[in-house]
């Protein structure tokens, strides 16, 4: 009994040394993958989503600012979290989450979250330091745009489109050449789509890499068991 607790309290332990490597790699690769910030009628549907094309990571420390192009300054900050995301998978940020299926962070406002542009932008920043920029409907100054924004516009008319990378996950370092106008799917690989959208349908959420406080809980408890056995009294034999 002793050693298979043993054995149960060595293999936590490994675990535990392997989810803490994989929690936060320093070179994990997260980048805004897609934004609708203009619909039909009422912006209640508005969005940004992020995409892990790295490892598993942690979005402890990571931001995602809100640009105005007019004054270079933020008009919104949003902390993403301590939350794990699995590598591949997607963290969609959102103001109406009814509006918007697979949406992670329910921020406010619930409409006219995003500015429509001429210029603006969004930046996901790590620690204060820009990662990731896409300056849409023109360029705004460094560092929040990756090489020009011109011509890349979201359209108030047609349902369920924003701006994508195309294909999924395309990453040149130039806004104008990686997003396009294409069917809109939070939280699920990019569509090639371009008309005639449908609906974005909800799923499974992605998982996850469990936080360090789970992790500490279940060492602690697999110890804890570990210590008290070998502290009992030994039973005596019949």
């Amino acid at each position: 009994m002793h050693r298979l607790l043993y054995r149960s309290l060595q293999h936590a332990l490994l675990l535990g040394s392997l989810m803490t490597t994989c929690a936060a790699p320093a070179d994990a690769a997260l980048i805004i993958n897609e934004i609708d910030y203009d619909q039909p009628g009422s912006d209640r549907a508005e969005f940004v989503e992020l995409f892990n094309t790295g490892t598993a990571l942690n979005l402890t420390g990571y931001t995602l600012d809100l640009i105005n192009g007019s004054t270079g300054v933020a008009y919104r900050h949003f902390p993403l979290g301590t939350n794990g995301l699995s590598a591949g998978g997607y963290f969609v940020l959102c103001g109406e989450p009814n509006s918007v299926p697979n949406c992670n962070l329910d921020v406010s406002p619930n409409r006219n979250l995003i500015q429509n542009g001429a210029p603006d932008a969004v930046a996901l920043l790590l620690a204060g330091v820009v990662v990731d920029a896409v300056s849409y409907e023109g360029s705004v100054p460094a560092p929040y745009v990756e090489g020009s924004g011109s011509g890349l516009a979201d359209s108030s008319g047609i349902a369920y489109l924003g701006l994508s990378r195309w294909p999924n996950g395309a990453d040149s370092g130039n806004n104008q050449l990686d997003f396009s106008p294409h069917c809109i799917t939070p939280g699920s690989a990019n569509s090639a789509g371009t008309g005639a959208c449908a609906a974005p349908a909800a799923h499974a959420a992605d998982a996850s890499v469990p936080e360090p406080g789970t992790l500490v809980l279940l060492v602690t408890g697999v110890a804890t068991a570990f210590i008290r056995i070998r502290r009992s009294p030994r039973q005596r034999r019949k």
